[in-house]
């Protein structure tokens, strides 16, 4: 199927000016802290109990990507110095020296992590299946957030949920379940990203 015309964004350049980046230019174009500070996405990510130390890793080197505030884990999450078995699986899927960079901390509960964001004027987006959920493409994913992500087969635990302001749903329009929590992150952190940029260009031009 051919794209419409107003699929195509005014400012698209033809594939033939595209040179790939190799990793010397990847690694030369790191921004400085300051500038990692100064653009961080209004945005904390809650994970709630989540057991896979590959996941979390996977976790940091997106939060680290999409440059958010905080990232919060919580229960039995695996964090940087727990172990050293959980050590090497996050050192192993969080490269590039997102542990070092991405600002975390670690919280016994997700009611007690939630609560002071909540009186601080954070909203809460619990992301989960189940009636009452809101689709993403149709959910309000404005900033200050806080999105929660939970355990691989329970979900999000009953406090968290009592402290949501939005539950929001990823279709699966296949066979399969689910997503894998890193995967869902994935989906949501660029989608509320891709929302705060398109908003940014609307105000600037």
């Amino acid at each position: 199927m051919s794209p419409s015309p107003s699929a195509t964004p005014a400012t698209a350049r033809p594939a033939s000016s595209f040179r790939r980046s190799s990793t010397a230019d990847l690694v030369a174009s790191r921004p400085s802290a300051e500038r990692r500070d100064a653009s961080r996405l209004p945005v904390i990510v809650v994970l709630d109990n989540v057991r896979s130390a590959d996941n979390v890793g996977l976790i940091f080197r997106l939060c680290d990507c999409v440059n958010i505030t905080e990232l919060v884990l919580v229960g039995i999450t695996a964090f940087p110095g727990v172990s050293r078995k959980a050590d090497n699986r996050l050192q192993k899927t969080g490269v590039g020296g997102s542990l070092e960079v991405v600002p975390w901390r670690y919280v016994e509960s997700a009611a007690d992590a939630l609560a002071p964001l909540r009186a601080a004027g954070w909203r809460v987006a619990i992301v989960e299946q189940g009636d009452g959920s809101v689709p993403m493409h149709a959910a309000d994913l404005s900033t200050p957030l806080v999105l929660v992500f939970g355990h691989e087969r329970e979900g999000v635990s009953d406090g968290a949920l009592a402290l949501a302001d939005i539950v929001i749903e990823l279709p699966v329009r296949g066979i399969t379940n689910s997503l894998n929590v890193a995967m869902c992150a994935s989906a949501v952190l660029y989608e509320v990203l891709g929302r705060e940029l398109g908003a940014m260009g609307s105000r600037d031009s």
